[in-house]
């Protein structure tokens, strides 16, 4: 038995790195002002990384605490230790919205939040996966698609050429489809992937 593909996404986030979108330099002394609290419209729906980074060398160990949502709305918290030197430090957690973030203790220099490389965006619910197609962006990596959350299994993964503009071969789950009951979700690095678009079932 086929299955009637009714639903179809497409996910595209090629905004640069901003390392003080969400909070301006400051030297917090707990809480920092949030300058945004979600990610713009030009992210198409998708989720980031989020990144701490300091102007001093005085600040070893204290950390900044991230409160927001993920990819599906639900609360998300990360921690970012921050070095003894003047860098940006990467998270890990993928965010949708940042609506809070509060240092350990003053710091020496300025601190500013933002966010990275690291993307990603929910492409369904539990429902039948049916195909994808990537297009390759200007360096070539891994898009991993995943079910149950954008930290969740990786249920398969594709390579990207690196030369943008270029389409991948559109990639089926033939018969019945896939049946994702912990959702879809794909993860990326920046620059990888100038879109992918996705076809599924519920």
């Amino acid at each position: 038995m086929s299955i009637t593909l009714s639903n179809w996404v497409r996910v595209s986030d090629e905004v640069a790195v901003n390392t003080s979108y969400f909070c301006a330099a400051a030297r917090a002394n707990t809480s920092f002002t949030m300058a945004e609290t979600e990610l713009a419209s030009t992210h198409n729906g998708g989720v980031r990384n989020v990144t701490a980074t300091t102007a001093g060398t005085g600040d070893s160990g204290k950390t900044v605490t991230l409160t927001g949502t993920d990819s599906d709305g639900a609360a998300l918290t990360e921690i970012i230790t921050l070095p003894g030197s003047a860098t940006t430090t990467a998270g890990t957690e993928l965010f949708k919205t940042v609506t809070a973030a509060e240092m350990s203790a003053q710091p020496a220099a300025n601190v500013s939040v933002g966010f990275g490389t690291a993307c990603g965006a929910k492409i369904g619910g539990g429902g039948v996966f049916g195909s994808y197609r990537i297009t390759s962006g200007g360096t070539g990596g891994t898009v991993s698609f995943r079910t149950g959350g954008t930290d969740g299994t990786v249920i398969a993964a594709d390579l990207t050429g690196g030369s943008a503009g270029t389409n991948g071969a559109m990639v089926s789950a033939y018969g019945t489809g896939a049946k994702l009951v912990n959702g879809f979700y794909v993860t990326y690095t920046l620059d990888i992937a100038d879109q992918i678009l996705a076809f599924y079932a519920g």
